[in-house]
This record gives C-alpha cells, structure tokens and sequence, in this order.
C-alpha cells in the first residue's frame, strides 16, 4: 500500500514537473513574439513603414518625346512610334518559378510561343542584383502580344507593359546616311562621362543628323508617383507627390528638299555604287544627298534579334552600305580638276584663255622616255576648248609648266584638301598630294616624288576629293563668291513649333579670283555642256544655262573608270550645284550627268531660275 502511494505521487509530481517545463516554454515563446511585434512596431516602425509604403508606390520615369525631322517645307521625313514593351519588376515580382513557367506557356493567334526563355531567363536571373528598374523580356511587342499580358494579369504578379517611343523612318532608304539611326545605349557606353545624364537602355542618336543634334532631339525626361497593388499594376496616382511632366525634343527643319531628294534617289539606283550631292552655293544649303548602296535604319528599331540579323547583313556587306560616300567617300577627281589646273594656270599668268600649248593632242605626250596617253586626238587647242573636250594632253604641258604649288593653292581657295564642316559626323578631308606629303605618305613602299607625277596629278589622277568637296568647288566657281559651310540643319523649333535657332550662312574659304578668271571658267563650264562637240551634253536642259565639267578616274587597273559629273546652273546666277559619282561605271559625261540633270530637272520644276539683278 505505501509502496502504490509513493509511486502515484511520484507521477503525479513528474506531470507537474513537465507542465512546468511546458508553460515556461509557451510563456518564453509568447515573450519572444511580443519582443519582436515591439521591436518592429516600435523600435523600426518608420524603416518598416518606409518599405510598405516603398512597396505600395513606384517612382515611374517619364520618357520625353524624341523631336522629329522635317524637310525645308514641313514635310515629316523621321518621326516617332509606339512601341509595347514587356518587363518584369523585381520588387512586386512573386513566385519566380510559376511565373516562369506561365510565361513561357503564352502562344499567340498562331500557335507560336511569345516569349523566348533564354531571354526570360536571363531577365530573371539579373532581376536578384538589379532591382531598382524594370527588365525587358519582350522587345517591341505587337498589340496583340501586349493584350495577351494583360489579360493574365492577375496570374503574372511583378510582369506588365509598358510603351515607350521608337524613332520610324517613313520613306525607308531615302537619306538614310543623312538621317543616321538611334540605338540603345550598352553598359560600356553608360560608364563614359559624356553619357552620365543618361540611363542603361536609354537610345541616343547614332551617326548622321540623329548624332550630331542628339542634345536637341533628346529632351528632357520627367517623373510621376503612382500607388500599385500587390501585381505589381498602377492603381492611380498619389496625392501630394510632385509629378515632372516630360519635355519633349526640338524638332529640326532641314535645308532638304523631298522632291529633290526623291529625285536623286530615283536617278541613282540602288544598284550603283557612289553619291550625288545637291547644295544651294549661295548659302551651302544642302537639297538632297543621297550615298549608295542604301541601308534601311528601321531596323535598328525592331527587336534585338531582327535587329541582331540586320546588322549583321550590313556589317558584312563587301560594299560598306554604312558608309556615307557623299563625305566619307574619297576619289581621284579625274577631269573636274582640270578647272582648278586651268584656274591655276590663269591667276598665276602661265596661259590666258587663248593659249595654244606648244605640242599639239596627237593622241599623247612624250615625256622623256615615257609616252602619256591623252583619251583621244584633238590637235591644236586653246585652253577653252582644251576644257570642253577635256584633252589630257593640253594639261600634261601646262602642269608641267607651272608645277603643283600654284595647282593646289588655288585648289585649296574652294576647300579642296580639307574638311568644309557639314554637320554630320564623318566628313574627310581628302588630300592634294606635293612632293612633301607624297613622300611621308609612301615612305614604307619607298616611292618617291618625281615631276613625271605632275602629269597625272594635273589631270586630277592622284588626288582625292568628296562628293561634297566638288559639289561646293564648282558651286563656288560658277558664283566667284566663295565657298559657304555646307549644312543640313535649317532651323530648330520646340514642340510647338516655336523658332530656337536658325542657321546663318557662314563662308569658309574666300574662293578669291580674277574677274578673267572668273569668266573664263564659265565660258567653258558653259562649253562642255552646251555646246555640240561638248563632253557634258546629257546635262543639258532646254531653256536653262547648264555648266558643268566631266571625269573619268582611274582607279584599278583592268575595272572600269569612276563615273564623275559637276554641275551647275544658271550660269549667269547659281542656284543649284550637283555632283555625281558612280564606281567603275566608265565615262562620266554618259553615265553621271544623266543624273546631274534629274536632280536639276526637280529642282527647277519647283524653283523657277532667277536671272541676276545687276547693281
């Protein structure tokens, strides 16, 4: 009996014990809550009520509207459009995995998957480090792809749509090397310092016109604060908070002119390779400029991987689509430096316009034990003449006469050997070669400057010009006022159209000449093309005074020669210069003063000639 009633008692205090060891845990369980519920309702109240509120609201940008392009009558040539783009945010993004997977079960009307893994993938991952800024897993979606997000929206917490502007080239190719084209700006580019003001996947302008007046295009972006719901989606905006509206871009009116563009462009089909270049001498407006082969900036709009094959086709392209042949582009000027021989030869009292050369065009000239072929036989000739039959014979003496120095200084009185300063980036400079820089420029081949040289180069076989450079030589010829800064920006105007700025004609290179001078350049400008034995007569133009001057140059041997054509007109007061030049495409007079005389034919259409006021 006392021993069942100690073994009773011992349970019963071994129950309490536990009991005990029970209501201690619950109560140190309750403590350590309580401590918390304190500690974050209290103690981090204001950093916790920070992060909901951080959560329940977002800090949108407001991307500015790009400025867009028009021609000098208002005609829009590049605009802007919208375009769908489909992002994750990593703060409202919930339940990776599943929404990973629904993501990638989205088919479109046509069966086809709408989002690519790899690209979600990647997003996802750089959504762990990067979780201050959207990440794009569908670039330039179609309507139909941003309906379909929005529909599952409730099942796609953390994933939305958002527009955003992309630049549209209407007119596809024209003035495509003008124009330039935007691109996203890479992390590598972000790190420099001129692009601190800017934000990774911000476009920016990239060559031509896009590049140059990217500060004016661009705008000023601004900022809103909206409240979001647990999907992350705008419920509205919130009160109080300072909303920045965006500033749109400038737009900038170019000195183009679409008819005459479109004139170039038709003349000068894609299957050629060269540039025509149409300017206002009298002010250095530019009309039209065209540089082919042509390449379509849209697709540097479309998404990454049209983008991606795009690219590539015009990377590899052999015949370098990207390069604006107008200013990049160097050639031999051929004939049309014989003005500038001839221009020499009277400012520095070698010949006058009736001098006949010592040696008549037998077809070539005997230089030592050298024979220099002349492109036909044209006898005995005065320096007119020589001019408008383009004899190579007539050139070869009086270059030897009078030796480069006179040669390129008068060259160099209308830009010839440096830049002009047109206002897109690229322009070269080209080059006219003396003993000096022949030598330092061929010391590795070990050639040397001789006189025999000054045959070629008289005739302009050795040189290199731009399109742009003779378009301004014989515009400022044909004027005998100098040469003005060739530019494309007219005016810039803001969002309302309200004038910012208008440019001002500038003369950079005097182009100073005897009135003799003068004169005579015209007299045989005028004889090339008008007159019935006359190298430039596909230039002609019923009612108008052509000028102009043709060339061939040689540039390899066994190809055809480059196909050169200058042009301007009315001889008896400039308004339009044109130069052409088509690769290996033989005689310039057949082949580029057809095109010459399209783009004056446009112009003239529009701009009835204007015959000089004298004082």
């Amino acid at each position: 009996m006392l021993k069942g009633s100690f073994s009773a008692e011992l349970d019963t205090e071994v129950r309490n014990r536990k009991i005990l060891v029970f209501i201690s845990c619950v109560l140190f369980a309750f403590l350590i809550l309580s401590g918390r519920l304190f500690y974050l309702q209290y103690i981090r109240y204001e950093e916790n009520y920070q992060n909901s509120e951080n959560n329940r609201q977002r800090k949108v940008v407001l991307k500015a509207e790009r400025g867009s392009i028009f021609d000098r009558t208002g005609k829009v040539l590049v605009r802007n459009r919208p375009s769908y783009q489909v992002v994750i945010s990593a703060r409202e993004l919930k339940d990776k995995d599943s929404v990973f997977a629904r993501l990638l079960n989205i088919r479109d009307a046509a069966g086809e998957r709408v989002f690519d893994s790899a690209t979600v993938d990647t997003a996802f991952q750089r959504s762990r480090w990067i979780r201050n800024r959207p990440l794009r897993i569908l670039e330039d979606a179609s309507p139909e792809q941003a309906a379909l997000i929005e529909e599952r929206a409730m099942d796609l917490p953390g994933v939305m749509t958002v527009v955003e502007s992309r630049r549209e080239y209407p007119y596809e190719t024209m003035a495509a090397h003008v124009f330039g084209y935007t691109g996203e700006l890479s992390e590598e580019e972000l790190k420099k310092e001129e692009y601190q003001s800017y934000s990774l996947g911000d476009r920016l302008g990239k060559k031509g016109l896009e590049q140059q007046y990217e500060e004016e295009f661009r705008g000023r972006d601004g900022m809103k604060y909206v409240e979001v719901n647990a999907y992350g989606r705008e419920v509205g905006l919130i009160q109080g908070m300072e909303t920045q509206e965006a500033i749109p871009g400038h737009h900038l009116i170019t000195t183009l002119d679409f008819d005459i563009q479109a004139a170039a462009e038709a003349a000068f089909p894609d299957s050629m390779r060269g540039a025509v270049v149409a300017l206002d001498p009298r002010t250095g407006e530019i009309l039209a400029m065209v540089s082919a082969p042509r390449l379509d900036p849209n697709i540097f709009s479309l998404r990454r991987r049209e983008r991606n094959k795009g690219w590539a086709q015009v990377a590899l392209d052999t015949t370098h689509p990207l390069t604006n042949r107008a200013i990049s582009g160097v050639y031999p000027p051929a004939s049309v430096f014989k003005l500038v021989s001839a221009g020499a030869g009277l400012e520095y009292g070698f010949v006058r316009p009736t001098t006949h050369m010592s040696k008549p065009c037998t077809g070539g000239y005997q230089f030592g034990s050298r024979y220099q072929r002349c492109w036909g036989t044209h006898g005995s000739l005065d320096l007119v003449n020589a001019l408008r039959l383009s004899c190579d014979t007539y050139f070869y003496q009086l270059g030897l006469l009078m030796g480069m120095e006179p040669i390129n200084e008068f060259g160099r009185r209308f830009g010839l050997g440096s830049v002009l300063g047109v206002d897109i980036p690229g322009e070269r400079s080209g080059w006219l070669p003396d003993s000096v820089s022949f030598n330092a420029r061929n010391k590795r081949s070990g050639w040397r400057w001789t006189r025999g040289l000054i045959l070629n180069l008289s005739i302009g076989q050795g040189q290199l010009v731009t399109p742009l450079q003779e378009a301004a030589l014989v515009g400022g010829i044909a004027t005998g006022k100098g040469v003005y800064e060739p530019h494309l920006m007219k005016e810039i105007r803001d969002v309302d159209h309200e004038l910012v700025m208008r440019y001002i004609p500038s003369k950079v290179h005097q182009g100073e000449m005897k009135p003799e001078t003068h004169q005579m350049l015209l007299d045989a400008m005028d004889s090339v093309v008008n007159h019935p034995g006359g190298t430039g007569r596909r230039a002609a133009l019923p009612g108008i005074r052509v000028g102009g001057k043709s060339g061939s140059g040689e540039w390899k041997k066994g190809e055809k020669t480059h196909a050169w054509f200058v042009s301007v007109a009315p001889l008896d007061n400039p308004q339009i210069a044109v130069a052409t030049v088509i690769e290996a495409a033989g005689g310039g007079g057949a082949q580029a003063a057809p095109v010459c005389r399209k783009v004056m034919e446009a112009y003239f259409k529009k701009y009835p000639a204007v015959k000089e006021v004298q004082p």
